[in-house]
């Protein structure tokens, strides 16, 4: 998310000197620890950095690989192969430098001047004066099963395993394979040949759902012999359905919030899908599915829906899955022949970003989402604020009047100036459990619209400055052909229908109709 942000400072202010503190050996945040067969869930078109293609040449994608740009979904070597050339060539030409294996603790206060100190994993430590802002770009790190382990008991005996170590297993058991099919290596995880084993994938999310399709895929595991708990089942956007981060936003829009209707016209018009058409979905955090990855799953038949498992089990020669204190499941085959697969940590939605603020002051700034991901057009955006307000091309008079509109000062924070400002007007999507009824996902995905509005009202007196800032970026779905965004015609209907229907506070209303008159020239756009 970080390096998105960093691209797009460093392309706005060029004269910006970066300092880049990564946890990780190399770039990549979360890609780094990912299990091997991790592609993105969309279009490589609209992932990684403004500056740089993650795709690739278009004329060789087509050419000599027959595969459409917009179709190319990166791998995970891909990726880390595309931040770590990214860091390289910004060192190389003097604008970043980067500290892999280190990391800063944000419970340090220095005043003023004084040195911040950055500390590697081996113990050294590093003083640095701040010249402008420290950015914390940590908190929507995506949580990932090898970085995560299972939240609830698991006996002794019990075959537990990360997707890494299921991958890893599966390589190097078909490295020492010999004609008869049967394992005859050490790998870096348990025994996993395939003959006479039940794989058990834990958790509902895309993880999962990449490991149900691995098994069968790459390992030609049986879908008779694969059971999959669900705690929650979800609602997927469908990867050729055309849709984007605000379908749902304008799905409601357009059915007054009807909830249920409008997820239902989504799935109708072919960009929503479940996992079983008779059972309504109760969760959507925008995972991304193809046709053939979505028939796979539903060719497992075995699923367990009784929400969260609570425990693992030994219990006469079989695993036995507790949820809560009544209900159970037990292996149809021995414990020694049944694998669980670890599909349960949190992703993005990981809780840490409760309660903060992306502009907390001028000396510190936390990267969290303005819209509804994919993330890097979220970090760009911010970027191309603070480079605006760097600038001076961030109407402060506008935002003034926006915040007025919707908040009173007296509640805006102590600093009362831009950072205040701000903080009024952008609110941040929320990587919590707040997602849990249609309410609050409803209220989400009108912010997210709404930071959209805010950001082309704000980021120059000229709204097309913005927007065509953003059909510019690769990372922003207005740079797709075709693409319109419709903002003032939202905005218009937002204002009339969104405490009636929508369920918006009043207060909101008044800034909603100056984004509507501030956003006209974009009409039909």
């Amino acid at each position: 998310a970080s390096m998105a942000f960093i691209d797009t400072l460093l392309t706005e202010l060029p004269s910006a000197k970066i300092m880049l503190v990564d946890r990780k050996s190399i770039p990549g945040g979360h890609w780094v620890d990912a299990y091997g067969y991790v592609h993105l869930h969309q279009p490589s078109i609209v992932y990684g950095v403004g500056s740089k293609q993650l795709e690739g040449n278009w004329a060789k994608l087509l050419f000599l690989n027959w595969t459409l740009p917009w179709k190319h979904r990166a791998s995970k070597d891909e990726i880390l192969t595309y931040f770590g050339d990214f860091v390289k060539d910004k060192v190389s030409n003097g604008q970043l430098e980067y500290y892999p294996n280190c990391e800063y603790d944000f419970a340090q206060s220095p005043v003023g001047n004084e040195a911040h100190v950055v500390t590697s994993l081996s113990g050294e430590s590093y003083e640095v004066t701040i010249g402008t802002k420290l950015v914390n770009g940590v908190l929507g790190e995506c949580k990932v099963p090898s970085q995560c382990p299972v939240q609830f008991p698991v006996e002794d005996g019990i075959v537990l395993m990360t997707p890494n170590q299921l991958f890893d297993s599966h390589v190097t058991q078909s490295a020492n394979s010999a004609s008869d099919g049967r394992y005859r290596g050490r790998g870096s995880g348990p025994d996993v040949t395939t003959t006479g084993k039940h794989y058990v994938v834990l958790g509902c999310g895309k993880t999962a759902m990449d490991a149900v399709v691995f098994l069968q895929n790459a390992m030609n595991i049986h879908p008779t012999n694969i059971s999959w708990v669900i705690p929650n089942d979800v609602w997927m956007l469908a990867r050729n359905g055309g849709g984007n981060p605000w379908s749902l936003g304008n799905a409601l829009i357009d059915n007054e919030g009807d909830y249920p209707k409008s997820v239902l016209e989504l799935e109708r018009q072919g960009l929503f899908v479940r996992l079983d058409p008779t059972i309504a979905p109760t969760k959507f955090r925008f995972p991304i599915i193809g046709p053939e990855e979505l028939t796979k799953m539903r060719l497992v038949t075995n699923l367990i829906r009784r929400g969260r498992v609570t425990g693992i089990y030994r219990s006469s020669g079989k695993a036995v899955m507790e949820f809560g204190e009544r209900e159970h499941w037990t292996s149809p085959v021995s414990i020694d022949d049944t694998v669980f697969i670890h599909c349960t940590s949190p992703g993005p939605f990981n809780g840490l970003s409760r309660g903060s603020h992306m502009f907390g002051s001028d000396r510190e700034m936390i990267l969290l989402l303005l819209f509804a991901p994919p993330i890097s057009a979220s970090m760009s955006c911010l970027a191309y604020i603070e480079a605006a307000r760097k600038n001076g091309t961030l109407d402060i008079d506008f935002c003034q009047k926006l915040s007025d509109a919707c908040e009173p000062s007296s509640s805006r924070g102590k600093d009362g100036g831009t950072n205040s400002l701000l903080r009024a007007l952008f609110k941040a999507m929320p990587l919590d459990g707040s997602w849990n009824d249609d309410t609050a996902l409803s209220m989400v995905s009108y912010q997210s619209i709404l930071n959209v509005a805010i950001f082309l009202a704000v980021v120059n007196r000229d709204p097309l400055v913005g927007h065509q800032w953003m059909k510019g970026s690769r990372l922003s779905m207005l740079s797709v052909p075709g693409f319109k965004c419709k903002l003032y015609e939202t905005m218009s209907v937002m204002a009339v229908i969104g405490v009636s229907k929508l369920g918006l506070p009043e207060n909101l209303i008044g800034m909603i109709e100056l984004l509507r008159d501030r956003l006209k020239p974009l009409e039909g756009m």
